[in-house]
């Protein structure tokens, strides 16, 4: 059996691997707009409760295990986890940068892309 991964359309699998790829930036641009000042508390503050969801989501998975994928490698317990912690937290994080000042964002993603 062919392994998930290479089961995507190429275009869908190129999209994946730039996304995972620009990942760590991202979430970069996301600290820093959440300690930049002049993003107002409001916009944070989705941020902020996408975490708390994701942080809740942990911890009643902790207390009441509920295994959406078959435990067949190496992680076992905790693939659900991390998948739900990611859906939770993904969407409020790319929420919070998309309701984020334009001008903002822009100061930061070309600070970022220089190395600072």
């Amino acid at each position: 059996m062919a392994h998930p991964f290479f089961n995507f359309k190429p275009g869908r699998r190129i999209r994946f691997l730039r996304f995972l790829l620009h990942l760590p930036n991202f979430i970069k641009l996301a600290w820093r707009l959440f300690n930049d000042s002049r993003v107002p508390i409001h916009t944070k503050s989705i941020w902020v409760l996408a975490e708390l969801v994701a942080i809740a989501f942990a911890f009643a998975y902790f207390v009441l295990p509920i295994d959406f994928l078959p435990d067949f490698h190496f992680l076992t317990r905790f693939d659900d986890l991390l998948i739900g912690v990611f859906l939770i937290s993904a969407p409020g994080t790319w929420l919070f940068v998309k309701l984020c000042p334009r001008p903002i964002i822009l100061e930061h993603v070309k600070s970022i892309s220089r190395g600072e």
